[in-house]
C-alpha cells in the first residue's frame, strides 16, 4: 500500500490557509478567555448565586447584570475548564470590566464573597422572619421554621414556649454563612437571651408575670405601637385590665389568630375561636404574637401607673387617645371615625 504524506495532500498554499485559520481560532479563543467585558460602571454589583443554581442560571444572572458580553463564550469557557459545578453559592461582589476567566476564578474561589447584612424590624412574627430569610439566604422558610421549633435549641436558650416566636431579637445583623438556618437562628436567639437576662430577668418579680408572659405582653405592646414614648402607657392599660379581670381586647392578638395582617379588623374577626384571641379569652395569650424589640420588652416590666383602661388610635397614624371609662372611650372612637372620613 502506497504511503501518502500530508505534503502530498495539501499544497503550500493550503497549509498557509490551515495555519491562518488555526491562529485565528487560537486568537479568538484567547479573547474569549482573557479579553475584558464591557465596563458598564465603576461601582461593583452584588450577585446572589443561590445554592443549587445550574451553570446556565448563573450565566443568565451574570448576563442580566451586564457583567459578561456573551453567554455563549462564558458557558464554553466554563465547560472547557470544568468548573460548572464548582462555583460557590453566596453573594459575590463583582466589578465590571473583568475577563471571563477572572469572573470564573472569582466565582470558584469565593474570593469576592460578601457578608450579608439583614435587618429584622420589631414586631415581625416568626413566620414573617422566616419569609424574610428565605428571600436573602440559601435556605427555605420551612427550613428555618423547623429549626425554630427544635426542642434541643428551645431548651438551650431557655425558651418557655413551643417555638422561638417572641424569643428572637429584632436588629441588624451581618452574616458570612448564608446556607445554615441554625447558625442564623442562634445569632438572633443569643442576642435576645443576652438582653433579657441582663435587662429584664432581674425585674421579673416586680410585675408578677412569668418570663413567657412578659414577652407575650411585650409582643402585644409592640403590635399596638412602634412609638417608644407611648409603650409604657399602653403597658399600664393592660396591667390595669389584668388586675380588674377584664379581657385585654387587643386587636393585634386577633390579627395573629387570623394568621395575617388585615388592613381592618371586622366584628366577625373579633369572634374567631383561638386561644390567642383576647376578645373572647381572659388573661394573656399562651405565647408571644411577634418578636418584640427592646423598647417593648422594657415597657412590659416598667408600665406607667395611671387609671386608663381603654385606648384608640388618634388618627395621626402614630399616637393613641386614652380613656378611664367606656363612655370616654366611645367618644374617642367616634372622634377617630370622624377623622377617617
Amino acid at each position: 500500500m502506497q504511503k501518502v504524506t500530508f505534503k502530498e495532500i495539501l499544497s503550500t498554499e493550503d497549509w498557509l490557509i490551515v495555519l491562518t485559520v488555526f491562529l485565528l481560532l487560537l486568537m479568538f479563543g484567547m479573547s474569549w478567555f482573557f479579553n475584558n467585558n464591557n465596563l458598564v460602571q465603576h461601582e461593583p454589583v452584588k450577585i446572589h448565586i443561590k445554592k443549587g443554581m445550574t451553570f446556565k442560571e448563573i450565566v443568565d444572572t451574570l448576563h442580566k447584570y451586564k457583567l459578561i458580553n456573551s453567554k455563549t463564550s462564558f458557558q464554553t469557557i466554563g465547560r472547557i475548564l470544568g468548573v460548572e459545578r464548582k462555583i460557590k453559592s453566596g453573594y459575590h461582589l463583582l466589578h465590571y470590566g473583568k475577563s471571563n476567566y477572572e469572573y470564573l476564578n472569582f466565582l470558584v474561589t469565593g474570593k469576592n464573597l460578601a457578608n450579608i447584612i439583614v435587618t429584622i424590624p420589631e414586631g415581625l412574627t416568626l413566620n414573617e422572619i422566616a419569609q424574610l430569610f428565605e428571600n436573602v439566604f440559601d435556605f427555605t422558610k420551612e427550613d428555618f421554621l423547623k429549626i425554630a421549633s427544635d426542642s434541643t435549641l428551645l431548651k438551650e436558650y431557655e425558651v418557655d414556649h413551643k417555638t422561638f416566636e417572641g424569643y428572637l431579637m429584632p436588629d441588624t445583623y451581618e452574616f458570612a454563612e448564608i446556607d445554615n438556618p441554625e447558625i442564623v437562628l442562634r445569632v438572633l436567639a443569643k442576642e435576645f437571651k443576652k438582653f433579657y437576662d441582663e435587662k429584664i430577668k432581674p425585674q421579673e418579680t416586680k410585675v408578677g408575670l412569668t418570663k413567657n408572659q412578659i414577652i407575650t405582653l411585650a409582643s402585644i405592646i409592640e403590635g399596638e405601637t412602634n412609638y417608644k414614648d407611648e409603650m409604657p402607657l399602653i403597658a399600664g392599660v393592660y396591667y390595669n385590665r389584668l388586675r380588674k379581670g377584664m379581657k385585654l381586647q387587643a386587636d393585634p392578638t386577633v390579627a395573629y389568630a387570623l394568621g395575617n395582617r388585615p388592613n381592618k379588623i371586622t366584628y366577625e374577626d373579633l369572634m374567631i375561636k383561638s386561644p390567642y384571641n383576647t376578645y373572647i379569652n381572659h388573661n394573656l395569650p399562651p405565647g408571644p404574637i411577634n418578636c418584640p424589640g427592646r423598647n417593648a420588652l422594657l415597657a412590659a416590666i416598667n408600665p406607667e401607673k395611671h387609671d386608663f383602661l381603654y385606648f384608640v388610635a388618634s388618627g395621626d397614624g402614630r399616637t393613641h387617645v386614652f380613656a378611664k371609662n367606656y363612655y370616654e372611650h366611645l367618644k374617642n372612637v367616634m372622634n377617630y371615625r370622624r377623622s377617617r372620613k
